[in-house]
C-alpha cells in the first residue's frame, strides 16, 4: 500500500561471488577447450575445415543443452555446469572419428582418378554409416549409464542428478 517495510533482511552468506567466479572459470574452460580442440583437430587430421566444424558445433551444444535445462527445470548450478564440461570432451571425440572418416573416405574416392567418382554425398552417407553404429553405441551407453543416477533421492540425488541432466542432454545434442 506504499508504506516503507519494517522488515530488513541482512545476507549472513552471500555466493554471489562463487557463482561469478564459477561461471567465469566455467567460460574460460569452454574457451580453451574450443581452442585445444582446433588444434589437435588440426594436428590429427590436417583439415581446417573439419576442426572448425567441430568447434563450432560445440557452443551450439551447450546452447542446446541450457535450452534442455530450461525445459526441464534444471538448475544451473556447478554439478550441473561441471556436467557439461565433462561432456564436451565425449563430443569432440564423436565428432573427430566422424569427421575423420569421412576424410578418409573423401580422399580415397579422389584416389581412384581413373575411375568414375563417386558423388561426394554419396561417400559421406557412406562414411557416416560405417561409423554411426558404433557411435551411437558408445554415446547410448554412457547415457543408460546414468540411469542409477536418475533414480536417486535424497541429498545424493540433489547433487548428481543435475550433472546427470545436463551430460545427457550434451551427448543428446
Amino acid at each position: 500500500d506504499g508504506r516503507t517495510s519494517q522488515v530488513t533482511i541482512v545476507p549472513f552468506y552471500d555466493r554471489t561471488e562463487l557463482i561469478q567466479e564459477t561461471l567465469g572459470t566455467l567460460n574460460e574452460a569452454l574457451t580453451l577447450e574450443i581452442l585445444i580442440t582446433i588444434l589437435v583437430i588440426i594436428i590429427m587430421v590436417f583439415n581446417l575445415r573439419a576442426s572448425v566444424l567441430i568447434s563450432g558445433l560445440l557452443p551450439v551444444a551447450v546452447l542446446m543443452v541450457f535450452i534442455a535445462m530450461k525445459l526441464f527445470g534444471v538448475d544451473a548450478n556447478i554439478v550441473a555446469l561441471s556436467g557439461i564440461a565433462i561432456a564436451i570432451g565425449t563430443m569432440v571425440d564423436v565428432g573427430v572419428i566422424l569427421s575423420e572418416n569421412i576424410i578418409r573416405h573423401l580422399d580415397e574416392n579422389r584416389s581412384h582418378e581413373s575411375r568414375n567418382l563417386i558423388p561426394i554425398n554419396t561417400v559421406v552417407y557412406n562414411a557416416t554409416a560405417e561409423v554411426s553404429g558404433a557411435i551411437v553405441t558408445a554415446v547410448m551407453t554412457t547415457i543408460i549409464s546414468f540411469i542409477p543416477v536418475f533414480t536417486m533421492i535424497g541429498a545424493e540425488g540433489k547433487l548428481f542428478r543435475p550433472l546427470a541432466f545436463t551430460k545427457t542432454f550434451a551427448l543428446t545434442a
